[in-house]
């Protein structure tokens, strides 16, 4: 191996270890004393935190490909609450952005997962993450499949939090490791990345068009997951679905005129009248706003028996874990893309 910009020349390179032919490559951030003193990554106690919970996840390390991004020590001494990471001298954690010399070893660990056959990728952590993914914002995008970036064949990435950081008091990182190595484990068997096939209705040519889907919704017996987009304190625009594969975005600002408005409304109290299910997320904010700001009452039942609210339901099954949408999607849709990135949408709901 040659010299790389701050890296001491007499450190011991920790390689990476397991069966090339492997499906499944884990990839850590930095490597640990314990790592160099074994000459193997995934040392210690973070080491003793991803094998149980490979273990939960019905895998063993037999099974996968194990190696770190900085594969020797780091020359400096950790600041404990430095911004800048364990490794300014190679990633700046705060930025997401890696130094020259942290290039280099990007460069090299893309060259070694080139020799593997993984088709599925967990990352470890920011660096890790950032590495294999290009993307700089990493959080809220843990547990979510992605391309990956650099490699001559695309894999399949998913980023999960760094198992060295479950082992100093932060429990609830080890269940999403553990969900994030279940859901590698499932994409193994293909390098194809196989987002669920769903189709988005937001695009109507006339109120017409509009107005026959929501007697489509009407019409439907189904549980109705509703959701709401609020803008300046103004209902934006509402969603439904009804079926798993077709959602149906209704825009109300400054989209139509008085009259064709008033259409809308009014399908809109039918709908959300009936005698259904309504599943919503964070429903407490959907019925008060649309019953006290538009005027539209939803049913949920005298006891409130029609009434499914997700980010309640897995607060009484997880109440340590956090329940914004964005990580029960994590969890709870498959390879569902990240769709916030899809979107910049200024919703009072995120508003603290």
């Amino acid at each position: 191996m040659s010299f790389i910009p701050n890296m001491r020349p007499s450190a011991k390179i920790v390689h990476g270890v397991g069966s090339k032919d492997s499906r499944i490559a884990i990839v850590g951030g930095i490597t640990s004393a314990f790592d160099e003193m074994a000459g193997k990554p995934f040392q210690g106690g973070g080491g003793s935190v991803i094998e149980q919970c490979l273990h939960f996840a019905g895998l063993i390390r037999g099974e996968c490909y194990m190696t770190n991004l900085f594969k020797q020590r780091s020359p400096t001494k950790y600041r404990y609450g430095d911004p800048r990471g364990p490794v300014p001298e190679w990633f700046d954690e705060g930025k997401g952005k890696f130094t020259a010399a942290g290039q280099e070893w990007v460069r090299r660990l893309r060259e070694e997962l080139d020799d593997t056959d993984a088709r599925v990728i967990v990352a470890c952590g920011k660096a890790a993450a950032v590495a294999l993914t290009g993307l700089q914002k990493i959080g809220d995008r843990r547990g979510y499949v992605f391309p990956s970036v650099g490699l001559s064949q695309v894999r399949k990435v998913i980023p999960t939090q760094d198992p060295f950081k479950a082992d100093r008091g932060n429990f609830t990182y080890r269940h999403m490791i553990v969900s994030d190595l279940t859901k590698a484990k499932k994409n193994q068997h293909s390098f194809s990345l196989d987002r669920p096939e769903r189709q988005l209705v937001c695009d109507f040519a006339t109120v017409e068009e509009c107005l026959q889907w929501l007697d489509y919704i009407e019409a439907s017996d189904k549980p109705l997951s509703v959701d709401t987009e609020v803008l300046h304190y103004e209902l934006a625009s509402i969603q439904f679905s009804c079926d798993p594969a077709i959602g149906i975005f209704i825009p109300i600002a400054d989209r139509w005129s008085e009259d064709e408005e008033i259409l809308i409304w009014r399908s809109l109290q039918r709908i959300l009248a009936k005698p259904t299910v309504k599943v919503l997320q964070n429903g407490i904010f959907d019925v008060h706003f649309l019953a006290t700001k538009c005027g539209l009452i939803v049913n949920i039942g005298e006891r409130g028996e029609l009434l499914e609210d997700t980010m309640v339901g897995h607060s009484v099954m997880y109440p340590e874990l956090p329940k914004g949408l964005g990580f029960l999607g994590s969890l709870y849709c498959g390879n569902q893309e990240y769709w916030k990135d899809k979107a910049d949408f200024n919703n009072i709901k995120g508003d603290s």
